[in-house]
């Protein structure tokens, strides 16, 4: 009879429970939507130092699929430790190329699509609280999911 190690037992445990944890799109933070947030989507820390995805339901309304994608933007901020949190506004310009390179690979191709197209649209962004230059952004977004292969629009 083999006798188990309780110290591997416990590594092996952890490991199997943070790479459980680690599949692209598996949701280990909760995600809140209120109509009054000023953003589209944003991350935070909340009171049980958790993270929290919080965005605006009245914009994902109007926006449809592409707040997907806007959520997963704000996500991705957590697994590329975009730390502390901050409003979408006050991230370098830098972090917020990174993050949404990230939810141009990870998001539903669906999402990213419908995001680029949004993104490319004057009429349709226009008023809405989008940061940076749309079209940049919209060329960057495409440019990601492609290379990654997460590219479905016909954008």
């Amino acid at each position: 009879m083999q006798t188990i190690n309780l110290k591997t037992l416990i590594i092996s445990a952890v490991m199997l429970g943070l790479l459980a944890g680690c599949t692209t799109m598996t949701r280990h933070y909760s995600e809140i939507g209120t109509p009054d947030l000023d953003y589209i989507a944003m991350i935070r820390t909340n009171r049980a130092n958790s993270s929290e995805v919080v965005y605006n339901s009245e914009i994902c309304k109007e926006i449809g699929e592409a707040c997907g994608f806007f959520r997963s933007q704000a996500y991705a901020h957590l697994p590329l430790n975009h730390r502390p949190f901050l409003p979408p506004d006050h991230y370098a310009a830098s972090h917020e190329r990174a993050a949404d390179c990230w939810a141009a690979r990870n998001a539903g191709s669906r999402e990213v699509a419908a995001a680029v197209q949004l993104l490319s649209d004057r009429e349709r962004y226009q008023g809405l609280p989008i940061t940076g230059d749309p079209a940049a952004r919209a060329e960057r977004i495409k440019a990601c999911a492609m290379e990654a292969g997460n590219w479905s629009g016909n954008t």
